[in-house]
């Protein structure tokens, strides 16, 4: 009986060192995040509700990703997604070349044609509040989400014209 008891302990010991434990703080991937805005954004055709359907695939994810953490995991789920926007548009921007990266910098929108005007200036993040995120997380969120959406558009933009010039 003591073998046994022994045994089944340091099985309980060695599976915890190999099962996927979280230090204090961190949470678990629980959710695909990246795979979900991935798939969702696919599926967007362009056209005239392009950029809020871009925006539902977002906000989606967001939700998606705080279900799967029973409510719990507001500011990881938002910081996954604002990291993914950062990566997606970076890709974005390797597909145009020669782009200029100022002209998302702007306070206006320097020439684009941008057809929702709350996308023609940048949201100020610091008058933003959210009792469950950091200011640093909504606001890189923010800019994400505002240089994602512009990068969206530029690149459908592109991608009919070249279409049309063809």
């Amino acid at each position: 009986m003591r073998l046994w008891k022994n045994s089944f302990l340091a099985a309980g010991a060695a599976a915890a060192l190999v099962s996927p434990i979280q230090a204090a703080g961190e949470v678990q991937a629980l959710f695909d995040t990246a795979g979900f805005l991935n798939a969702c954004t696919g599926f967007v055709s362009n056209g005239a509700f392009a950029l809020p359907m871009d925006s539902q695939c977002v906000t989606q994810a967001v939700r998606m990703c705080n279900l799967s953490h029973e409510m719990k995991a507001q500011q990881y789920c938002v910081e996954s997604t604002a990291v993914w926007m950062e990566e997606d548009g970076d890709k974005i921007i390797r597909q145009m070349p020669g782009f200029d990266r100022s002209v998302l910098e702007s306070s206006g929108a320097a020439g684009l044609s941008l057809p929702l005007p709350e996308l023609s200036a940048e949201p100020d993040c610091t008058k933003m509040s959210d009792p469950s995120l950091t200011s640093e997380i909504l606001c890189r969120y923010s800019d994400a989400l505002s240089e994602w959406l512009k990068l969206r558009n530029m690149m459908r933009s592109q991608a009919m014209t070249g279409a049309a010039s063809q």
